[in-house]
This record gives structure tokens, C-alpha cells and sequence, in this order.
């Protein structure tokens, strides 16, 4: 048995209550409802940067691996890994498969 979730393309929604400001340095994300903020380098902020352009989880995964010249399983894992854990605060919500 395989596990579809690895494999659909998944896109995702942000959250209304994030504010988020990218810069050289990388980006920073304020969720407003909850009065957090969280910080990340250049990397998150290209990921954030390609979830706003309505790219799946997969095609970020590409384009990183392409632009920072990684294994594309490498970068598999660590978008993944980078949208739980956006995903899990609220700040992101995986939409369902068309």
C-alpha cells in the first residue's frame, strides 16, 4: 500500500492572520491571533515565496533543488518537513486534492 499523501500534489492556504516579510536576510512570519513570531533564512523565505505563488509542495521541492543544487529527495524532505511545521501552528492549511 502506498501513501497518496507523498505523492498528489499538495497546495497550500495561508492563514488570514499571518503577516509575512521577506528579506535578504530570510523571513519573518507574525500570526496576529496568536501573537507569535517566528523567523527563518533565505530558504524559508523562498519556500513561503513559491507557496504564495500557488506552487504545490512537489514543485517547490523542484525548484529548490534546482536552484540550491541538492538531491531532489533532500529537498522532498525538507519542504515537507517546513510546511508541517507551518501547517501544524495554523499558519498554513493543506487544501484537498482537486
Amino acid at each position: 500500500m502506498t501513501d497518496d499523501r507523498r505523492t498528489a500534489p499538495t497546495h497550500f492556504q495561508i492563514s488570514d492572520a499571518v503577516r509575512a516579510s521577506i528579506s535578504d536576510d530570510g523571513l519573518v512570519l507574525l500570526d496576529i491571533q496568536g501573537g507569535v513570531v517566528l523567523a527563518s533564512n533565505s530558504i524559508g523565505a523562498r519556500i513561503w515565496q513559491l507557496v504564495e505563488s500557488r506552487l504545490d509542495a512537489l514543485e517547490i521541492a523542484s525548484r529548490l533543488a534546482c536552484d540550491y543544487d541538492v538531491p531532489v529527495e533532500r529537498a522532498q524532505h525538507d519542504v515537507a518537513a517546513f510546511l508541517a511545521a507551518l501547517e501544524a501552528r495554523g499558519l498554513l492549511s493543506a487544501e484537498p486534492p482537486c
